[in-house]
């Protein structure tokens, strides 16, 4: 999770919580670790010592609750203490001379100090707070809870209470009990921009993204200087479509703080989300320092901003230290032989990753339950029909709950599916949570982790010479590092080029890969076969309004008719499936291969035309076509690429041979046999682990090809011939 930095111009709170020396770190897994607050509070509520001694001076009172909520603790104290001699049964000067005390992580002294101010006054809400604060820090939460509601009882507005209290529940994964006591307090002061942060925090983590991102946006207009909180509003906001809105609010973040590595990261990639490309000169301009200073960068704003697998690693290294430190476990005895079921624990962190679910209901579909034992940790409710898996509901959970049950699970392998994608953590990992950690990858590139030992690739998306471009080991699978369905009953779903807004006579180019990954050096290439190609046209996928504007405009401005460019209509699953089948070509991107779409062109027979690069994620389109027999759509220039699609839209018998090619191979090529896949991946498995048990550290490691058996019919994968239903439905 992220840890948040306090902003003083948010939240005027004193630096007695632990999250005020906290570094920041990019939130683009879980919501940030909600901070704490003691002492006085922004906002129409307060919480501070109300009590006043009658023999102290009001106005002294308020000149040392001044120091203190400054950070100015050691002068407070100092005064406090003077000030003691003469007046032992001021409550006030024993409760702000513990708060200094706390502040400075003097524990001991602080508790000394707000016991008394309990014994004189015993109906302050506020000292009683204060304590379940040292409690909290001494690391006795219930303790610290007991307290907490003590002061509610005694006050049931009292803020500090609510808040830590809300804190304190959060930690121990009861949030919706955390979520009520956030709510409570807002409802004590609905413009206190902390407040308001941590339940957005809450809502996140929940998933209720919508609730959350109008309580980021309460909070950055509450305290525009709060910059966590605007940061984490442009990462909804830009999630819910709106990504110029999402522009502004980095924008405003780079005022203030212009090199904030993170949220301009962010911001390159929401342009070329829009196909604004004069990200690529803004890159250029910071490209030196770019996530290797200060806040570290998003891994999905990085992946695609240039093809450098060896600057990847660098920066990916960079956001790894700021929030992925190994973290080791206590260690089970170390198995000296692979038991009869090996036990494999699958991690989806975030729900809105279909493409791991559906990995995931393959791998579960295929694994021999003879020789695995399968546990499964997703943010969604258990599932009755998953025969012989134990499924773990890690909704809501903090990652130290997830690695405790994980422990508990003694697992000997865990796998991430999701690692680096939106709204994913990938923090569980950073404990030793099995002897053997792998990451499969969702993020495609190195996790830039210690604490993963492989990663799963091949010898395509990581040929010999790749090595240096990863933190962890490579399983080489023998074919391709993931698998695919074969041909699928599309019948339900025909289309026409005329349903598709297509003219019925013209050569259709297409490239349904997403807009961050177009940039000028392919545009550029389309847009010279559109003039050498009578009457073609480019079908590309259904892009923001600003993406599809400006890239109309770009198509003008290189002299061709901006109606040659058409784009698709919004449409999911199987539709864009079989909306595929009547183009004639797919065209991928380069620096970011086309991915998904890439896979769902291949399954619909349509050829895809590649260029492969020098890091992973382009490299992925390469894997898949070697992997179907199709090495003939494999170029390694810009030069080759063009001249490969002009021959193949200029010849029609060699295009239609190609795609009859497509059709034989997905009966018979491996990367459309999911259930020999599995059997490639099960060995790899076998051999890192036995590693494991020879004592040997993790090394690179090749899966030999082998000679399967024919398969029986049923072991064909498809989707009418899975038993049950998709453990996740698209």
């Amino acid at each position: 999770m992220t840890l948040a930095q306090n902003d003083p111009q948010a939240t005027r709170l004193s630096q007695t919580t632990p999250a005020g020396a906290a570094t920041q770190r990019e939130a683009q897994a879980t919501p940030p670790l909600t901070m704490q607050i003691s002492g006085k509070l922004s906002g129409r509520g307060h919480a501070r010592p109300k009590q006043a001694d009658a023999k102290l001076d009001p106005e002294l009172q308020e000149q040392l609750t001044a120091l203190f909520q400054h950070g100015q603790h050691q002068q407070a104290a100092a005064r406090c203490a003077e000030l003691l001699n003469s007046h032992r049964k001021s409550a006030f000067l024993w409760e702000l001379l513990g708060r200094c005390h706390l502040a400075q992580a003097a524990l001991d002294e602080a508790a000394t100090c707000l016991n008394k101010a309990c014994e004189l006054n015993p109906t302050s809400a506020t000292t009683f707070a204060a304590m379940g604060d040292v409690y909290r820090r001494q690391n006795r939460p219930e303790d610290a809870v007991a307290l907490y509601k003590k002061a509610l009882a005694l006050d049931s507005t009292c803020l500090s209470a609510l808040n830590n209290l809300g804190n304190t529940l959060l930690n121990q994964d009861r949030i919706i009990e955390a979520d009520q006591c956030f709510a409570s307090a807002i409802d004590q002061a609905p413009d206190n921009a902390q407040l308001l942060y941590n339940r957005a925090n809450i809502q996140r983590q929940l998933g209720n993204l919508g609730i959350a991102r109008d309580l980021y946006g309460r909070a950055a207009r509450f305290a525009p200087g709060f910059l966590e909180a605007r940061y984490n509003l442009a990462q909804l906001t830009g999630m819910a479509g709106d990504r110029v809105e999402a522009i502004r609010n980095l924008e405003q973040i780079l005022l203030a703080r212009p090199n904030d590595d993170r949220a301009r990261a962010q911001k390159l990639r929401l342009m070329a989300d829009l196909c604004d490309w004069r990200w690529l000169d803004e890159y250029q301009d910071h490209r030196r320092h770019l996530g290797l200073r200060g806040s570290a960068c998003a891994p999905q704003a990085q992946i695609c901003l240039e093809d450098n697998p060896d600057l990847l690693r660098i920066r990916m290294q960079a956001h790894a230290s700021a929030g992925l430190q190994s973290d080791p476990a206590p260690q089970r005895p170390r198995a000296e032989t692979r038991p009869p079921q090996l036990r494999v624990g699958y991690f989806v962190s975030s729900n809105q990753d279909l493409d791991a679910l559906r990995l995931l209901d393959s791998l579960l579909a295929r694994h021999d339950q003879s020789r695995f034992s399968l546990y499964v940790y997703t943010a969604s409710a258990p599932r009755a029909d998953l025969v012989g898996v134990l499924h773990r509901d890690i909704r809501g959970l903090s990652p130290t709950t997830i690695k405790t049950q994980a422990v508990a699970d003694q697992l000997d392998i865990a796998i991430d599916l999701t690692s680096y994608t939106q709204e994913a953590d990938a923090t569980v990992f950073s404990a030793r949570i099995a002897p053997v950690q792998i990451a499969m990858p969702g993020f495609p590139g190195t996790m830039g982790a210690p604490a993963y030992d492989y990663i799963v690739g091949d010898a395509v998306t990581c040929p010999p010479g790749s090595e240096r471009y990863f933190e962890e080991h490579l399983i080489r699978l023998p074919h391709s590092y993931q698998s695919i369905s074969g041909p699928q009953d599309l019948s339900g779903h025909q289309f026409s080029r005329r349903d598709c807004g297509l003219p019925d006579e013209a050569f259709v180019f297409c490239s349904f890969t997403a807009g961050h990954a177009i940039t000028p050096r392919e545009f550029d290439i389309w847009m010279r076969l559109l003039t050498k190609i009578d009457g073609s046209v480019l079908w590309l996928a259904d892009h923001p309004e600003e993406a599809q504007a400006a890239l109309r405009q770009a198509a003008g401005d290189r002299r061709v008719d901006p109606d040659r460019v058409i784009f698709a209509a919004p449409c999911t699953g199987e539709e864009r499936m079989a909306r595929s089948m009547v183009a004639d070509l797919f065209l991928d991107s380069f620096t970011l291969n086309a991915g998904p779409a890439a896979r769902d062109a291949l399954v619909a027979g349509l050829p895809v035309l590649t260029m492969a690069g020098r890091q992973f994620a382009a490299r992925t389109t390469a894997s898949l076509l070697a992997a179907a027999g199709m090495e003939e759509l494999q170029t390694t220039t810009p030069q080759a690429y063009e001249a490969r699609a002009l021959e193949l839209a200029s010849d029609r018998d060699q295009l239609m041979a190609l795609r009859s090619k497509l059709r034989l191979m997905q009966s018979k090529a491996p990367l459309f046999d999911t259930a020999g896949y599995m059997l490639d991946l099960e060995r790899g498995l076998d051999m890192v682990f036995a590693r494991h048990c020879d004592a040997l550290l993790p090394q690179h490691v090749t899966v030999p090809a082998e000679d399967v058996l024919p398969a029986k019919p049923a072991d064909s994968y498809s989707a009418a011939q899975t038993a049950g239903t998709p453990i996740h439905a698209a």
